[in-house]
């Protein structure tokens, strides 16, 4: 979601601040900013639109000044439209902050501060709580009282980094629940909200907790308490290699990341085998898994139809009870639990709000939780019992490709590993499933990248549909729900997901002349079923794209793609999918990597 970046050195800080901005763009956002400490004081530059349209801004100013201490910010709205007097930074008094998460009393806040004589200039939360930061700081003069003070009023989540002028070259920040990172490099001292905004420079960093404040000064990094005492940090290796960012020939981060899939598959399996079987002791190293009498997997959109995938296949292969839930509903849907229950989270990032609210939830009632995540040291690793990682690399692009194929092989690892151990599976099987799994998998989606052309022949001829239906039974409705989002949040086709069976109850009365209707039929058990339900599309005039897994009549479907995976079809016939959005978006003229009111992190409820 929104990206903070703060810097202060020898060196100009407004070319650091510019460059974190370019390396956060990648997380969604409407507006951009900084502020600088300036000879004459705090200069602040933003703009609603793109980086770019700030680093012209900033250029383009008569005297730039020589300024090494800042913060800058990319937004993406919440409170308030995508304009500029809401972009960050928000200067109120002798304070300027760049905030992430939301302040969900700001609105009772507002009114008192106003009572009080402030006046506010923007509609975002944010300004509230530079406003309650610089009330503080008059009050005491003191910085650390000053941000207990502002947190002691505000609920919501918060990433803060805040400079006070008469504090000058000193950058403060805190946090709850957001992620925020410090940094020392040789070049000069970091903050951000995302290691690919600093990776560039230093191999390590410090994860920032709740209850402490990092102090950033060009001589050097500290951290406090909230009491002010100091506080010593060991710091953290950053596991990943910022090159894998990078989207090398590949005209966009999502193609690249298409492209990466079958490696991503290998090499996530590869950290769980010994012997060619899944390792519990790696997989489950507590048991979790192994005791648990009922499983639930509790996730946000893509990462949500992944588990879906992993339940089909912790019933069917491990017999083990298995319910999904969505992440920002189960919170607050007064969940029936009981003894023997597991928790499983998965969420790329780690850092997902919703997913972390409901984990903290089961994690205060008792329960243990699994995280399922592609990146280390983050918020769900901190949280969670145990952890499973995929090995899926950075992934820049909004819409999630790589690392959904990845959660989608790991958790048919551990259901299999689950299965051998309740004897549900032979040894024998369980060696054939990871064949499967490691090798024929990635070399079906190797040959599918390979007639990528194919796949954008057919994207063209459906691309201007103003709508869609996905449809498909048991596994492929799964694979249907993953596909139709997919397609809606890249190329903005309207987009739904049915089970094929439901079209019938209802939803058959929107099909009329050449409403595209994309089938999935994989399988032996409801493919008929799935081809009757084709024929009643197309006798009222609907044009049918059928993805199966071998070979069918030409005359059953408007068009046919053929993904001959004998096994793990779900995760080989994803990487149709994403290509075909992704060609669909392309033609469309849509912004692929970055699209419109979207954000790569969801880090506010």
């Amino acid at each position: 979601m929104c990206g903070i970046i703060g810097y202060c050195g020898k060196e100009e800080a407004a070319p650091y601040l510019l460059k974190g901005l370019y390396s956060l763009e990648y997380r969604g956002y409407d507006s951009a900013g900084l502020c600088v400490f300036a000879p004459q004081g705090m200069l602040t530059v933003k703009t609603a639109g793109r980086v770019a349209d700030l680093q012209q801004k900033w250029d383009a100013l008569p005297e730039r000044p020589f300024a090494r201490c800042g913060i800058g910010h990319t937004r993406w709205a919440t409170d308030g439209a995508p304009t500029e007097k809401n972009a960050h930074p928000h200067r109120v008094g002798s304070v300027s902050i760049v905030h992430n998460g939301i302040i969900e009393n700001s609105g009772a806040l507002r009114v008192e501060l106003q009572k009080k004589g402030y006046v506010f200039v923007s509609q975002t939360d944010t300004e509230v709580l530079a406003a309650l930061l610089d009330e503080g700081y008059q009050a005491v003069g003191n910085i650390p009282a000053a941000i207990r003070y502002a947190e002691s009023r505000v609920t919501g989540s918060f990433a803060v980094a805040a400079m006070f002028e008469p504090e000058k070259d000193t950058v403060w920040a805190f946090r709850k629940e957001s992620p925020l990172i410090a940094a020392t490099a040789p070049n000069g001292n970091f903050l951000a909200s995302d290691i690919f905004a600093v990776s560039r420079y230093t191999s390590q960093y410090y994860p920032l907790q709740e209850e402490e404040i990092a102090v950033l000064r060009p001589d050097g990094l500290s951290f406090l308490q909230k009491d002010g005492t100091p506080l010593e940090k060991d710091p953290v290796s950053i596991l990943t290699d910022s090159r894998q960012a990078e989207k090398g020939a590949f005209p966009h981060h999502m193609l690249k990341e298409i492209f990466d899939a079958p490696d991503a598959i290998r090499e996530t399996v590869a950290a769980y085998l010994r012997d060619g079987l899944p390792s519990l002791s790696l997989l489950d190293p507590k048991g979790f898994l192994r005791r648990a009498k009922r499983l639930f997997i509790v996730a946000c959109g893509t990462a949500l139809n992944a588990g879906k995938i992993g339940k089909f296949y912790f019933e069917k292969l491990a017999g083990l009870s298995t319910y999904c839930a969505i992440a920002s509903e189960f919170r607050y849907d007064s969940p029936i639990l009981q003894d023997g229950d597991h928790f499983l989270f998965i969420t790329q990032s780690g850092e997902t709000a919703d997913t972390l609210a409901a984990m903290r939830m089961v994690r205060g009632m008792g329960f243990s939780a699994t995280a399922l995540v592609n990146t280390p040291n983050s918020t769900a690793v901190n949280l969670a019992d145990s952890v499973l990682y995929t090995r899926a690399g950075p992934e820049i692009a909004v819409a999630s490709t790589k690392a959904y194929v990845a959660q989608c092989s790991l958790l048919y690892l551990v259901a299999n590993a689950v299965a051998l151990y309740r004897e549900k599976i032979n040894a024998v099987a369980v060696r054939e499933n990871v064949h499967a799994l490691y090798h024929d998998a990635p070399i079906c989606i190797a040959n599918l990248l390979a007639d990528r052309e194919a796949v954008r022949a057919i994207s063209q001829k459906y691309c201007e549909a103003p709508s869609c239906f996905f449809i498909g039974r048991g596994l492929d409705y799964s694979l249907a729900e993953e596909s139709s989002l997919k397609c809606k949040e890249i190329s903005y086709i309207h987009c739904e997901a049915y089970p094929a069976g439901e079209l019938k109850h209802g939803t058959i009365a929107l099909i009329e002349e050449n409403t595209l209707v994309v089938a999935i039929v994989s399988g032996e058990m409801v493919r008929e079923k799935t081809f009757s339900n084709i024929r009643e599309v197309r006798a009222r005039g609907g044009k049918v794209l059928l993805v199966t897994d071998r070979h069918a009549e030409t005359q059953v479907a408007d068009d046919l793609y053929i993904v001959p995976a004998k096994k793990l079809f779900p995760v080989c016939a994803a990487v149709f999918f994403q290509l075909f959005a992704y060609y669909g978006a392309l033609l469309r003229g849509c912004d692929v990597d970055k699209p419109r009111n979207l954000a790569k992190s969801v880090t506010v409820e």
